[in-house]
């Protein structure tokens, strides 16, 4: 589908920073809990066996906001016989995540500082009959609560759009003034040691253009399918490869 441009408005990105705010509180709230590991033991049931759970974040996952969309979705899986010292390295490997992750094109660390990192990801997706490929710069934090607790918060410092990518007339173009396919990114990670492994709770946030005129009734349904499936894919490419690499191992 071919779409105009569009600006991000400021109402959308003042309405989008203070959803990220609150959401993220509660998610820090809730990750430092005395009793949040044993909380993740008692959710692992559902995940065991290689299984995901998704659900919305809020409402049913797709939220109106001023001349934008706030897409926000929670997502639960649990990898077996790993411990959370091998799923941070695994999640600090951007230099592999072209690898793990079907829509990331490569990733690279542009600095680090203790447990604060900027990363740099090209990622090319598809959602609600529009396409683009992106260059996201994030702020990562990781934090280590104790042996059996960290999370992490990732989030966006900048979105670009790039227009013919990999061709020699690539250009990328000015952060807000694109296709509005994602406009803001938030990713939080929970993860909590249980006896036989370690379970993974990710909440992600993504702030977007309005559907087009007249199409919202097509797409919105096809949107939301497609958020839903992004994290479920995203924890399963994940899963998998701290399994193959348990694998090759021991």
């Amino acid at each position: 589908m071919t779409v105009r441009a569009v600006e991000l408005p400021g109402a959308a990105a003042r309405a989008f920073e203070q959803y990220l705010e609150k959401a993220e509180r509660e998610f820090v709230a809730t990750a430092t809990q005395q009793d949040a590991a044993a909380a993740a033991a008692r959710d692992a049931a559902p995940v065991r066996g290689g299984k995901t759970v998704v659900t919305p974040g809020d409402g049913d996952g797709i939220l109106e906001a001023p001349s934008s969309l706030i897409h926000h979705w929670r997502g639960r899986a649990f990898a077996p016989g790993v411990t959370i010292d091998e799923v941070l390295a695994v999640s600090r490997d951007y230099a592999s995540y072209a690898k793990v992750y079907r829509e990331v094109v490569r990733a690279q660390i542009v600095s680090e500082d203790g447990p604060d990192l900027r990363v740099q990801l090209r990622m090319r997706a598809s959602a609600g009959g529009l396409s683009a490929t992106l260059d996201v710069v994030s702020h990562v934090r990781y934090v280590r609560l104790d042996a059996r607790r960290a999370y992490v918060v990732s989030r966006s410092e900048s979105i670009r759009e790039v227009k013919d990518a990999g061709k020699a007339a690539e250009r990328k173009l000015p952060e807000g003034q694109d296709s509005g396919y994602l406009w803001r990114a938030a990713t939080f990670t929970r993860l909590s040691a249980v006896s036989d492994g370690v379970v993974m709770e990710m909440e992600t946030l993504g702030l977007s253009r309005p559907y087009p005129r007249g199409l919202g009734w097509i797409i919105e349904p096809i949107a939301r399918r497609i958020g839903r499936n992004s994290v479920d894919e995203s924890l399963q490419q994940f899963r998998r490869e701290l399994l193959m690499r348990g694998k090759l191992t021991r």
